[in-house]
């Protein structure tokens, strides 16, 4: 009995050392963009001292920082969008038709999507800039799209393929074409791991930074890159910069504990009652 509290103990304590190893950065961030300027270089330091939202509305009135944040709703959802109507379609089909060819295919398309992304930047940059899109959204959700498209397809073949197959067949049976079988029977028993793969598309996206820096200038610039703005080369705003991160984190923390309720929740139970 005592060994068995001693080990749960231990494993309490070793999971909090660890949760604070992994969120101390987190939390110390958002000590920062809470603190006055005078306390944010006291020494011993403060951690939690009186806390101010002047930096939180100092970065809402800075109308740069709020035009980039802008630009990353509209390149996130719009890079959902278009992913989801690529990759839908296309997890369907590799799920129902090919799957040995098409799964190697992909494969090689996800092993490619794995090398560092400076590999692409160079020739993404030049035809971007020969059609005359550096500095549009509309590269940058392209860029994206590309990216996670091969990513999404992976996640949503593998939700298609726990839908029941008696079921599909029997709406095809009836008469139900393979457009009908999707969009009818697949698409709303497999939802949960669609949403799922929406969240994650969205979390890439609106963390993607190495393509919106060098893409971007003035007009189409991510809150990720306008963050920049904050660290000059001398005269650090740590106030504000602490802020706009906090503000970036926040669909995060909102979304994320979707992910583990939709991968998690039913996809297929009871579909094949009745």
């Amino acid at each position: 009995m005592r060994r068995d509290l001693g080990r749960r103990i231990y494993g309490y304590l070793v999971s909090a050392a660890f949760a604070l190893f992994l969120f101390s950065p987190i939390l110390w961030t958002l000590s920062t963009s809470l603190k006055q300027p005078t306390e944010m270089f006291q020494w011993p330091p403060v951690i939690v001292g009186e806390p101010s939202a002047q930096h939180y509305t100092a970065i809402i009135a800075d109308k740069d920082f709020s035009s980039a944040l802008i630009n990353s709703i509209v390149v996130s959802c719009s890079t959902i969008i278009l992913t989801m109507a690529l990759s839908i379609p296309a997890a369907f089909g590799i799920s129902h038709l090919q799957k040995t060819a098409m799964r190697r295919l992909l494969t090689l398309v996800l092993a490619l999507r794995a090398a560092p992304a400076m590999i692409y930047i160079i020739p993404y940059f030049l035809f971007f800039r020969q059609v005359h899109l550096v500095d549009t959204k509309i590269a940058l959700i392209i860029v994206n799209t590309m990216f996670a498209v091969p990513l999404a397809i992976w996640y949503l073949s593998a939700f298609f393929d726990q839908v029941p197959r008696e079921i599909e067949e029997a709406a095809m049976i009836d008469g139900a074409s393979t457009l009908q079988t999707m969009t009818l029977i697949s698409i709303p028993i497999a939802k949960s791991g669609i949403m799922a793969t929406a969240i994650l598309i969205f979390i890439g996206s609106w963390n993607e930074f190495l393509f919106a820096l060098t893409l971007t200038r003035d007009d189409a610039k991510t809150a990720a890159v306008a963050i920049l703005n904050f660290i000059p080369f001398e005269g650090t705003d740590w106030g504000k910069a602490a802020a706009a991160c906090v503000l970036m984190l926040v669909p995060i923390v909102v979304f994320v504990p979707f992910v583990k309720k939709y991968v998690a929740g039913p996809t297929t139970t009871g579909s094949v009652k009745g």
